[in-house]
């Protein structure tokens, strides 16, 4: 897939973690995990510790592990506030 149809930005407190073009997210929701797909209706919802993985724009599956935070869906863009990013999960 040439162009994925969502936004995925990560930000922590010190740096934006992640910032690409993606087919899919799954995040860690506080009452269980969540899937974003393209058109998704807007959302803003807190999250919990967890495995957060999207599927790149050549359909690779990837992610890493956060300690919770918010989640915001608008407009094919999701943006995700943390305290922090474990570089070294996935």
């Amino acid at each position: 897939m040439a162009d994925a149809p969502i936004t995925l930005k990560v930000i922590t407190p010190d740096e934006v973690f992640y910032e690409g073009r993606v087919q899919s997210v799954v995040a860690p929701g506080t009452l269980g995990y969540l899937g974003i797909l393209r058109d998704h209706a807007p959302l803003v919802t807190t999250i919990g510790a967890g495995d957060l993985t999207y599927r790149d724009a050549e359909g690779r599956t990837q992610g890493f592990r956060i300690e919770g935070g918010f989640l915001e869906v608008q407009n094919n863009r999701v943006l995700v506030l943390t305290d922090r990013v474990d570089r070294n999960a996935e």
